[in-house]
């Protein structure tokens, strides 16, 4: 029987200028942290603030997982959150997809 395996989770919360809800975040993750798999697989977790600035779409992400708290009000990250779900595997929670505005070509009788 092999040892015990640990897995690393880094999570990018994308924020505006807000304080009070990542340091909230933060805290309750460590309370939770380490989580124990049905495998045995030990699971820590850790958080790091984005930035997206200067913006570069080669840019390669270092987390699996993106809280976006920002995209909502401002477009700019929009497409940086878009290329990294769609080209790097990163799951975004409050995606851009979900507020996106979907225009019809189709035109209605008048």
């Amino acid at each position: 029987m092999g040892g015990a395996r640990e897995v690393q989770h880094l999570v990018g919360l994308l924020l505006g200028t807000e304080d009070d809800w990542p340091r909230a975040y933060q805290a309750l993750l460590g309370i939770v942290a380490p989580v124990r798999d049905a495998d045995g697989t030990e699971h820590r977790f850790a958080t790091e603030r984005l930035t997206i600035e200067p913006f570069s779409l080669r840019a390669k992400p270092r987390t699996d997982l993106v809280i976006d708290r920002l995209a909502y009000w401002y477009y700019h990250p929009r497409e940086w959150l878009k290329k990294v779900a769609l080209m790097d595997d990163v799951y975004l929670l409050n995606s851009p997809f979900t507020f996106q505005r979907w225009r019809s070509t189709r035109r209605t009788a008048r």
